[in-house]
């Protein structure tokens, strides 16, 4: 899922829809509208399906979003304004990825075309070992993958 995509479901969640976990935690299965590309026919066609997020909110205020990738990944994005401001990397030392995804043991370094590769792939390692997770032997990939 891209970076927009995270962004705008952020953007449009509720948080009385979602379950209070902990530690600023809330927790939402929710249908996703999703694109299809054919390249043969050049057409596009929809399919729905469930994904399951945390969302990471302080005093209402909404923060970052994190993807369970079918329980093999996750991906996480946070807003511009909480960037650097350590709302990601304090939530995941709290170990609820553990808790709530105990399926998931590592992450995937997703780049898109204009990021320094190295520089966010230690940071996503970095990231990830907070969290206790392992990278995975997919060292990266396209992030619109």
């Amino acid at each position: 899922m891209e970076n927009e995509t995270l962004s705008h479901i952020l953007r449009g969640l509720h948080l009385d829809k979602c379950e209070f976990i902990r530690d600023n935690a809330y927790y939402i299965k929710k249908t996703v509208k999703q694109m299809i590309y054919n390249c043969d026919i050049k057409k596009e066609k929809p399919f729905y399906a469930k994904y399951e997020f945390l969302v990471v909110a302080e005093n209402g205020i909404k923060k970052a979003i994190i993807l369970n990738c079918g329980d093999i990944d996750l991906h996480w994005y946070v807003f511009k304004k909480w960037r650097g401001k350590h709302v990601l990397s304090n939530f995941l030392r709290t170990g609820i990825i553990k808790e709530i995804w105990p399926d998931i043991k590592t992450v995937t370094c997703c780049y898109e075309w204009d990021d320094n590769v190295e520089v966010k792939y230690k940071m996503t390692e970095h990231l990830a070992s907070l969290a206790g997770l392992g990278m995975s032997d997919e060292k990266t990939r396209w992030i619109s993958v």
